[in-house]
């Protein structure tokens, strides 16, 4: 898919209009709290927005009749810009229940971890950017992959790359649907009316848009729709918005590039940069950190005397930049903070680790509110993203993640980074070597729950599940608890998930044999104990009794034991579970008797203690049965798939 060549947002930054959401600390804590709302709703409300603006392109109803039932794949085929990548994702959402997983894979992400698809997942498998070596390479896996699928009962739609049709295999040439680009008009009719602006399509192709419209990417369009919408606000009429966007929208390097050769000095380039990078903070803060750029970057202080040099406001006019009433700054021009922050980029590459180092420092400083600090965080990492930078963003991750007040920021810059459609593998890469890193800051094992948590697991569940489960183990006894929190979260909200947990906890502990984090991990899992079958708990329980000292274990058998007295049927297969788990060794179930009696004796006031000695008589007599005391009384059924819920 072609791209606006201006350096507009897109990908990871969002600047437009919308619910924002960002986090922040508890004042008085370290806890972070995320705005807004729940992330699984976030990506749904995305998906929702494209398709209230979306425009169905030829062969749109042959894809959609072929993802109509469960089990299937559609290939979509189409030319860069023609929209394959927002067809696929409207085409998935628009079929199953809006409760079934959707899921984002790429051919990085399946060389190291390939998800199981399970019944009702959705999953995107976007290879309109693989080489036609990587292409050719990856059809078996594709084909394989697909078996998958359609024995599952999921769906799967793939946007193929261009020029795909002399290397795709023959097995897979029935399942292309080839999509052809939708008319401009009607695609930017159909996003300015969802934006309160109605005009018909008609007029628009009569407007200074008529070129546009005819040759440009779905991308761009979007983006036009988005600059129409931001010229509304400064007034004016239909024709004047568009001619702000159009002109926003061109390639505006030779006119950046011609005003940053007019600047006679280095003072003035520097806040021009800065002035970008700032767009829309208060003009005092533009100034003080332009002038910590110079010093970064050693430029030889100005010789003459403060009062003989120009102010602020005359060297903001000279570079088109304005300051409104509340003294914050404005560029003139829709959308040219954009350009100026692509062109030193592109144009300065032995500088960009100082603008790195730059960014950094002015983000702990601390002059900046919040949502300015938001805002440099996602223009830099939109720039760093454009050029293929990714250490910069992870080592300012790192750097902010060492101070506490800065983890929001340390978030943001990953959360950019994870949501860029290219450099998205790679992060979820590192992040998988954080969270395999032992002892880890840690302030940085809570920004990576919180990420795991908030941006990967709405598309990558499996990925986001893998990472919070190291990170879990990592966490010392005592120390912050973020990423077993931010994983008890993930499986309680989703069974597959949660039965993918139980199955790694009983591996780890069944092979290790030794007393680790995992104990931890599923004590806590069970208590209170969330959905899950009979056989993997007594499987777990197993485990955990067979390699962790009794002290790890007792408090919650007699939490279960408690639970007993309100719930009985509950309690009574609670305690099924606990013999049954421990039946074959006569010191476990010596043990459990020993820890029911201490429950009954020492545990509520005397007004339950009637019910606590029934509760432990009832837990007893299962422990008897597992002896071979009572061979009269027919054994109880082992548990199977029956559910404690």
């Amino acid at each position: 898919m072609t791209e606006t060549r201006i350096g507009d947002a897109h990908g990871p930054t969002h600047t437009g209009t919308g619910d924002q959401h960002f986090y922040y600390l508890l004042a008085g804590e370290d806890r972070l709290v995320r705005t807004g709302i729940d992330p699984l709703r976030v990506a749904l409300e995305h998906r929702r927005w494209l398709s209230s603006r979306f425009v169905s392109p030829r062969g749109y109803g042959d894809a959609a009749e072929r993802l109509e039932k469960p089990g299937t794949t559609v290939l979509l085929a189409g030319s860069p810009g023609s929209g394959r990548r927002t067809t696929a994702v409207v085409l998935l959402h628009r079929q199953g229940a809006e409760a079934d997983r959707f899921r984002d894979l790429s051919l990085a992400d399946q060389r190291t971890e390939e998800p199981e698809p399970a019944e009702g997942d959705r999953i995107l498998l976007d290879l309109s950017g693989a080489s036609e070596q990587e292409f050719a390479g990856e059809q078996q896996w594709l084909s394989a992959y697909w078996d998958k699928v359609e024995r599952s009962g999921a769906r799967m739609a793939v946007v193929l790359p261009d020029g795909y049709d002399r290397l795709l295999r023959s097995d897979l040439r029935p399942l292309v649907v080839p999509i052809e680009r939708p008319r401009g008009d009607r695609v930017l009719a159909r996003h300015l009316a969802r934006a309160g602006i109605d005009v018909p399509a008609a007029e628009l192709r009569e407007s200074v848009l008529g070129e546009l419209l005819e040759r440009s990417a779905m991308r761009e369009l979007q983006r036009l729709a988005e600059l129409m919408e931001q010229a509304r606000s400064t007034g004016g009429d239909l024709a004047l918005w568009a001619r702000r966007a159009v002109q926003a929208l061109r390639d505006r390097s030779k006119e950046v590039a011609d005003q940053v050769a007019g600047l006679a000095e280095g003072r003035q380039r520097a806040l021009l940069l800065v002035a970008a990078m700032l767009n829309g903070a208060p003009a005092d803060v533009v100034f003080h950190q332009a002038e910590r750029l110079l010093v970064m970057l050693k430029h030889p202080p100005e010789e003459k005397p403060r009062l003989d040099r120009t102010d602020l406001t005359e060297r903001l006019d000279d570079l088109r930049v304005a300051v409104d009433r509340d003294g914050r700054i404005q560029f003139d021009a829709l959308a040219y903070d954009a350009a100026v922050r692509a062109h030193f980029w592109t144009y300065y590459p032995d500088l960009r680790a100082a603008f790195g180092q730059w960014v950094g420092e002015t983000v702990r400083a601390g002059r900046l509110g919040q949502q300015d600090r938001r805002l440099l965080v996602a223009r830099f990492a939109e720039q760093s993203l454009r050029v293929g930078r990714t250490r910069p963003l992870f080592e300012l991750a790192e750097f902010w993640a060492a101070e506490t007040r800065l983890l929001p920021e340390s978030i943001e810059v990953l959360a950019c980074g994870l949501a860029d459609e290219r450099f998205g593998p790679a992060f979820r890469a590192r992040v998988y070597d954080w969270a395999t890193t032992a002892r880890l800051h840690p302030n940085l094992v809570r920004v990576l729950a919180r990420i795991c948590l908030d941006v990967m697991a709405p598309t990558h569940p499996d990925q986001a599940l893998v990472r919070l489960h190291h990170l879990a183990r990592g966490a010392a006894e005592g120390g912050p608890q973020d990423a077993r929190e931010a994983l008890f979260v993930l499986v309680r909200r989703d069974r597959r998930l949660h039965a993918k947990l139980m199955a790694r906890l009983w591996d780890a502990m069944e092979t290790r044999r030794v007393d680790s984090a995992d104990v931890g991990i599923f004590l806590g899992l069970m208590d209170p104990l969330s959905w899950a079958p009979d056989r993997a708990v007594v499987r777990g329980w197993r485990a955990v009794l067979a390699v962790a000292p009794a002290q790890r274990w007792e408090p919650v058998v007699k939490r279960w034991l408690s639970e007993a007295l309100t719930e009985p049927a509950r309690g009574e297969r609670l305690m099924q579970v606990l013999v049954h788990a421990a039946e074959e060794r006569a010191d476990l179930l010596s043990r459990l008797y020993l820890v029911g009696y201490d429950w009954a004796a020492t545990g509520g006031d005397s007004s339950q203690r009637p019910g606590r000695d029934e509760v432990a008589g009832r837990f007893w007599q299962l422990i008897d049965r597992a002896q071979g005391i009572e061979p009269m009384d027919p054994p109880r059924a082992r548990p199977s798939e029956e559910r404690i819920a």
